[in-house]
């Protein structure tokens, strides 16, 4: 067995991985991890609402998008978004054809992060450097999961992503790349905080 297939602490990670190697380590790891520049970084467990938004935006992407074109991931499939770093985000649609056998796709069309205390600073720091910085990202969304407010950034037509994001309160987030609108109401269908603080 490979040194790097071996279950380590999360107190003794290692460094300098490439993405292969990095594959390789991750097999033998009980917790998920990111790869940011060459350096493995613990994911947190998520929250009941956290996981009821996300089935819900995959539940509507999947009913919305031509999925002949398109595929949602929830989570599960890996972006490379540099030459040693590895994203895992919430949601993910990029565009259908891949290899079946590939672990990673550059190619991303739509990214959601949905929000907590814990992962805000990335989220609109450099996970949205990163996700920006992909040739084929139209829409990056962060999802607020305790009530009604979605920050959105889309890429213009000069190719240019727009300098502050728009916060979505009420009404619907519309995904111009993929054809498709995804109302608030339904995004935050059975959370119950979100529903007492709509701005509706």
């Amino acid at each position: 067995m490979s040194a790097l297939t071996e279950t380590r602490p999360s107190s003794v990670l290692p460094t300098d991985l490439t993405i292969a190697a990095f594959f390789e380590w991750l097999e033998g790891q009980p917790r998920r991890f990111e790869l940011v520049d060459g350096a493995p970084q613990m994911q947190p467990f998520v929250k009941r609402s956290h996981s009821r938004i996300v089935g819900n935006l995959d539940h509507m992407l999947q009913t919305q998008i031509d999925r002949s074109a398109f595929l949602v991931h929830q989570g599960d499939f890996a972006i490379q978004t540099g030459p040693r770093s590895i994203r895992y985000a919430d949601i993910m649609v990029e565009p259908a054809g891949g290899p079946p056998g590939g672990r990673t796709t550059d190619s991303a069309v739509l990214i959601v992060e949905v929000l907590s205390e814990s992962t805000a600073p990335e989220d609109f720091g450099p996970k949205r450097v990163e996700y920006q910085a992909l040739k084929a990202l139209q829409t990056y969304l962060v999802v607020d999961q305790e009530t009604p407010r979605i920050w959105q950034w889309d890429r213009g037509y000069d190719g240019k992503w727009s300098a502050h994001a728009t916060i979505v309160t009420a009404g619907a987030v519309k995904v111009a790349a993929l054809a498709c609108d995804l109302p608030l109401d339904e995004i935050y269908f059975g959370i119950p905080s979100a529903a007492n603080n709509s701005q509706d």
